[in-house]
């Protein structure tokens, strides 16, 4: 008896789990066209576009560009922007341009980033304003040179001031030679490079920058240079610095006087946008408007950025008027660049990035002039105030 109830239990719960499993499952309800898609909205989140990883040109009002000056030769890019007051990001309402994606050697106007990372690195205690220097074999450049014991600010006024090189080299190095490219990086500047000191590029034009760069393939191996991935280009940069710390200064300057003397102008054009610090004057606007409204500087420090870029070239020669300026020149054999940013009294800003290469001059601040007149005429366009 037991065992028939026992037997009558288990029939009893197998039958149960048989129903529960075969039974069916209740309808969902049915869902408009509209509303079911919302919900799958809803569990799936509309995709952001994707931000370009180059910069691309601002959406602006394109200004007709004046006529490039027929005194003015070589390869001219121009870019020249005005951004309204209050204006907290690069958006320029009108732009002139002239090539304003096209890749050109800086020259000295490099030097606006080597006293910007300058700046930044005091912020963050790695250097310190009082710092003192010492010129040596290793580090001394073309041209003159600073006293011994000069501290950070009479370095960067000689930079900015003077364009020395020695002085730019010394800051350059130290704040690191990468120290200068990851900011331009992080603005997604991707045609702006920014590696080599001065002495650096010169002894590579030279013929005396080691394995890397032999004298007889210098087209060759800065064009591997140019193209090598950043991490690479980084090595070749520092050993190439490394080279030209054996290479005394009069040594480098009677190996590159057959070097500049040749006047292979389209040659030099070529190695320069290869082995100098480059970029375009879309970019290098860019990268000055950021250093000036959006450098992250302590107020101090941001002071004493602006006083020294007040110093730079250029002020003597604008013909329009301004409440504050911070700008640059650049020269070289074959090379010639101005670039500046200024504010107007009612606070509208301006940027000008004017470049040039392929100038057929060892000399080529002769033509500083009708470059100016360039610029003015673009400043003018733009709506800026003549004094």
């Amino acid at each position: 008896m037991r065992g028939s109830i026992w037997l009558l239990t288990l029939l009893t719960l197998a039958v149960g789990v048989w129903v529960l499993l075969n039974r069916p499952m209740p309808s969902a309800p049915a869902v408009s066209g509209s509303k079911a898609a919302s919900l799958v909205e809803m569990a799936v989140p509309p995709a952001q576009p994707a931000e370009p990883r180059c910069l691309t040109a601002p959406d602006a009002q394109v200004v007709a560009a004046p006529a490039i000056p027929a005194s003015l030769p070589g390869r001219v890019g121009l870019y020249v922007a005005r951004l309204e007051a209050g204006q907290k990001e690069f958006r320029p309402s009108r732009v002139v341009q002239i090539r304003p994606a096209e890749v050109f050697p800086l020259a000295s106007n490099y030097k606006t980033a080597v006293w910007l990372e300058t700046m930044r690195q005091v912020d963050q205690s790695q250097i310190k304003l009082g710092e003192k220097f010492v010129v040596t074999r290793a580090n001394q450049s073309l041209g003159d040179y600073p006293y011994d014991h000069s501290d950070v600010e009479t370095l960067a006024l000689r930079m900015i001031m003077w364009s020395d090189n020695t002085a730019t080299d010394i800051l350059h190095t130290r704040v690191g030679i990468g120290g200068l490219q990851a900011l331009a990086d992080r603005q997604r500047l991707c045609n702006t490079r920014l590696l080599l000191p001065t002495k650096a590029w010169w002894v590579a034009q030279a013929g005396l920058g080691g394995p890397d760069f032999p004298k007889d393939a210098l087209i060759g191996s800065s064009t591997r240079f140019a193209g090598a991935s950043p991490e690479e280009r980084l090595k070749m940069a520092q050993r190439l610095y490394i080279a030209a710390e054996g290479v005394s200064a009069d040594r480098l300057n009677a190996a590159l006087r057959p070097y500049f003397e040749s006047r292979q102008w389209k040659r030099f054009a070529q190695i320069d946008r290869n082995l100098q610090n480059t970029s375009t004057p879309l970019e290098w606007a860019h990268y000055l408007w950021a250093a000036f409204e959006q450098n992250d500087l302590s107020p101090a420090s941001d002071a004493l950025f602006r006083k020294v870029m007040a110093k730079g070239y250029g002020y003597r020669r604008l013909a329009v008027r301004y409440a504050r300026f911070g700008g640059k020149s650049g020269n070289t054999a074959g090379v010639l660049g101005f670039t500046g940013y200024l504010e107007a009294e009612d606070g509208t800003r301006f940027v000008y990035v004017f470049l040039s290469d392929e100038v057929p001059e060892i000399y080529t601040l002769y033509f500083e002039r009708p470059a100016f007149t360039l610029i003015n005429r673009a400043l003018l366009a733009l709506g800026a105030t003549p004094k």
